[in-house]
């Protein structure tokens, strides 16, 4: 039975109990009588259980008026697309997260024999990939944080290329974080521990398809802490 149920069930046996007292005060000439602490108690009961329950619907109510609120954002992250074009940030990343990606893709070209690539992917993520005679996998670092006031990443979808794939996942919030891949199937592919005020990474070989990446603190992922990761 729901809150706001037995809220109205509360504030209804008020309302009859009032419309009874008043009657019986009319026809009985010693009404209450003995029976007053009786009567008093009856009624403080009444009153304290409806206005607990109405207080908890407000707060079952504010809460769903903060989901939505975070739905309708979502949406409107999600219609502006997760990248502005093939080689550019995603809107929502932030300036360090675009000097990581420049200080790793110098560090690539140090690295990599002549004959390889390197570039950005869409989406907020910095990624090398090499295309040598040899047809190696790419790999895909992915910039990833949680929202600093609020249950909620910062962006609902990731996009990587097959091979290697990084999430480099911050959370400025005291609040505990996480972040875990997830399989189609549901099953955990890899993930970080939960973390407060702090940074991690969770590394994994992904094929090209469809995956989850999600919170999995109590509570979180129901309240909106969950995006889509696409491998193309």
């Amino acid at each position: 039975m729901s809150d706001k149920d037995l809220f109205y069930i509360f504030g209804i046996a008020l309302a009859i109990s009032a419309v009874l007292l008043t009657f019986a005060g009319l026809k009985l000439k010693n009404f209450p009588g003995r029976a007053f602490p009786v009567v008093i108690l009856w009624f403080v009961v009444l009153v304290l259980g409806a206005t607990t329950f109405a207080v908890r619907e407000s707060q079952h109510e504010a809460h769903a008026r903060e989901a939505e609120h975070h739905e309708t954002e979502s949406a409107e992250e999600a219609s502006s697309g997760p990248y502005e074009n093939e080689g550019g940030a995603l809107g929502g990343e932030t300036e360090e997260g675009e000097e990581e990606a420049e200080q790793e893709a110098e560090g690539s070209e140090e690295e990599e024999p002549v004959g390889e690539t390197e570039g950005t992917s869409g989406g907020g993520e910095s990624g090398s990939s090499q295309d040598g005679e040899g047809g190696a996998e790419a790999s895909t670092t992915l910039q990833l944080a949680a929202d600093p006031t609020s249950i909620a990443f910062d962006k609902p979808e990731l996009l990587a290329k097959p091979g290697k794939v990084t999430i480099d996942f911050s959370n400025p919030s005291a609040i505990p974080h996480n972040v875990v891949i997830l399989g189609n199937d549901g099953k955990e592919l890899a993930g970080t521990p939960e973390i407060t005020e702090g940074k991690e990474s969770v590394s994994t070989d992904l094929e090209a398809g469809e995956y989850t990446f999600v919170c999995t603190v109590p509570g979180h992922e129901e309240a909106g802490m969950v995006g889509t990761l696409t491998v193309e």
